[in-house]
């Protein structure tokens, strides 16, 4: 991994150590390099020493969940009990609450080996002294060693070699913070040389603050794993339930045809949020000044591209098919990444993983189309964008987590194994298209990204061009900038870790899914747009001014999600007014997901040539918050003349 500015040393590993090289200098310069290995092997047995009751509590679980859950499947969906989502809910609560104080344990127990190393390399000092007639009296130097390690150690809080019940050496950093509460553990010091028969210990103090800090950190996170896997669950939850049978209504097909691709979705959005929070990170290290843009260029023009294939084979009627070369592409794509870190490969992986994560979103809302009589528009489409807006909050939050802990390779690793079992969900349990009954409507089937001909609404074709032009395409290019490229490469450079950059991350994903609860009388797409506008705009802005402020920063994210869901809501789901019934006209409906792609991929080269890590990016983030606004404003007035024509989005 490279190292941080001001790091002073490097840190490599290979596939049976770590390295860490620490340079030695004189005052003339660098006269050698002190190195230290770890076996990996050393590392792995005590983390999982101390989450082996954790993982045995998980497994446990999710056996006992899958038996009672297959057990209790017919009950289930003749009699749905609230009290079984209830139960649900309170396990993964659960399992939050072990995992946030398994990882404070784990962090204790590294503070005491790392002070338990300190006293045997002062035990061995001592020994060596006495082996050579020496006395405590004539060391120096033991006040400057403490200090030293006290400082590079900021959450120790005092240190105190005493021999004899006589204090010889105290560093405490806390004495101006006497109310504190700490923790405080002994260390005995082994002295077998010599003629010393004094004992000898270092008294360790830790503020409790410290681990605090440390739990409280991992806890949001661990929350919004929980969310989303609770989200995850009702979903696998309402895939259960059976097919309607031949000759039901449409509203029963679509719901049940909608309950068996939300897991689908989810997935998706899952893989896709995996390495949101440390590869811009990664790439900008490999290629300064235009890496991370690079690699979120030709991920997100490789989405777009895949749109253009699947629309021709949802018109032909092969969207299964499609579906699971996209899953085996990105899956494919996400192993390789595991075992290589060179940028070239990186380019050319990322953008298979975007090709086929592209096309397993457009395949999904092709899949839904597919499964409905001709003609009739769908009811339940953005249940399908609220799956896929779960997923990306959970793979962003654990991405980060894993990667914090573990490194970039396993998360290509467990995001190659999801993309198997999406695979496999794909092909054994989404309703056949076969099954449809074609007799309601004299035309042949044929499936399209774009939406049927709906009855007469409120939105008209031009209407929805200038919201595309106007508050669209500048919000996907925001998204795109700012999410994709910005914020990572700013937070790190602020000096977060990357568990802490995925929280953070993940609170823009919350807020997206904010405006899909939004009540009926507050659906219409004018109001949508301008709130949407508003927000995004007000956003960047305070990004801009105090986005040093981590209160303010977190808000402002929000809010940058809430208001980024405000605009999308509308221009993915929109009703038309007329009929599109003209080539042009049915184009722009179609163009709405490619459009969006390209934005994001525009985006980061937008931002990338008006900033340059490590520069300060708030210039930039107040001059897309200003556009937002104007270009809002400007929508604002070309529809004024009608303000009873409303938006309608399914």
């Amino acid at each position: 991994m490279p190292p941080l500015p001001h790091q002073r040393f490097a840190v490599t590993e290979d596939a049976h150590s770590f390295r860490v090289s620490l340079p030695l200098s004189d005052r003339f310069g660098e006269v050698g390099r002190l190195e230290l290995v770890m076996s990996r092997e050393a590392v792995s047995q005590r983390v999982l020493r101390r989450f082996q009751p954790l993982f045995t509590l998980l497994g446990g679980g999710l056996l006992f969940l899958g038996a009672f859950v297959s057990g209790a499947q017919r009950l289930w969906i003749r009699h749905p009990r609230r009290w079984l989502g209830a139960a649900f809910s309170l396990s993964f609560l659960g399992l939050t609450l072990a995992t946030s104080l398994a990882l404070a344990d784990l962090y204790s127990d590294g503070l005491h080996q790392r002070t338990s190393s300190l006293a045997h390399s002062l035990a061995r000092r001592l020994n060596e002294a006495a082996r050579l007639g020496l006395t405590l009296s004539h060391l120096r130097g033991l006040d400057t060693l403490l200090e030293e390690y006290q400082r590079t150690n900021a959450d120790l809080g005092s240190l105190a070699l005493i021999a004899d019940e006589r204090v010889l050496v105290q560093v405490d950093a806390g004495a101006g913070r006497t109310g504190d509460e700490r923790f405080e553990y002994t260390i005995d010091l082994e002295l077998t040389e010599g003629p010393w028969n004094l004992p000898v210990r270092l008294e360790v103090g830790a503020a409790k603050g410290a681990l605090q800090a440390r739990l409280w950190r991992t806890v949001p996170g661990f929350l919004f794993l929980f969310a989303a896997s609770s989200l995850l669950g009702l979903l696998v939850l309402g895939a259960l339930a059976p097919l309607p049978r031949r000759g039901s209504g449409s509203r029963a097909v679509e719901q049940r045809t909608v309950g068996r691709l939300q897991p689908l979705a989810f997935l998706g959005g899952f893989l896709e949020g995996l390495p949101f929070a440390f590869l811009p990170v990664a790439a900008e290290a490999l290629l300064p000044g235009g890496g991370a843009a690079l690699l979120a260029v030709v991920f997100q023009g490789a989405c777009a591209l895949a749109l253009v294939p699947s629309e021709r084979y949802a018109r032909q009627g092969h969207i299964g098919r499609w579906l699971v070369v996209a899953l085996g592409v990105s899956t494919a794509a996400f192993a390789l990444m595991a075992f290589t870190s060179d940028l070239r490969a990186w380019l050319v992986l990322r953008g298979l993983c975007g090709f086929g994560l592209g096309a397993l979103a457009a395949g999904t809302r092709a899949y839904l189309l597919a499964a409905l009589p001709p003609g009739q528009p769908p009811r339940r489409m953005a249940r399908l964008t609220m799956a896929r807006g779960g997923g990306l909050l959970a793979g962003t939050v654990l991405g980060a987590l894993v990667a914090a802990h573990l490194g970039p390779s396993p998360v290509f690793l467990f995001a190659a194994l999801c993309g198997l079992g999406a695979l496999a969900y794909s092909r054994h349990w989404l309703p056949p298209l076969e099954a449809r009954d074609r007799s309601a409507g004299p035309r042949a089937f044929r499936a399209s990204l774009t939406l049927p001909p709906l009855p007469p609404g409120a939105w008209s074709p031009r209407e929805h061009r200038r919201a595309l032009l106007f508050v669209g395409l500048p919000s996907w290019l925001s998204r795109g900038g700012v999410l994709g490229l910005v914020l990572p490469l700013w937070l790190v450079g602020a000096g977060q870790d990357t568990d802490r950059i995925g929280q953070l991350l993940a609170l823009v994903a919350l807020g997206a899914l904010l405006p899909h609860a939004l009540p009926a009388r507050l659906d219409g797409s004018r109001r949508l747009l301008q709130g949407g506008v508003l927000g995004t705009g007000l956003s960047l802005l305070a990004l801009a001014t105090l986005g040093s402020l981590e209160p303010v920063r977190a808000l402002a994210l929000c809010l940058l999600g809430m208001s980024l869901g405000l605009v999308h809501a509308p221009l993915d789901h929109h009703l038309e007014s007329q009929p599109a019934e003209s080539t042009r006209r049915r184009s722009w409906a179609s163009i709405t997901p490619l459009l969006g792609a390209l934005g994001q991929c525009v985006g980061p080269l937008l931002v990338s040539a008006f900033w340059r890590p490590p520069a300060d990016p708030l210039p930039v983030l107040g001059g897309l918050g200003v556009g937002v606004l104007l270009l809002g404003a400007a929508h604002s007035w070309m529809t004024r003349a009608s303000p009873g024509r409303e938006v309608r989005h399914a």
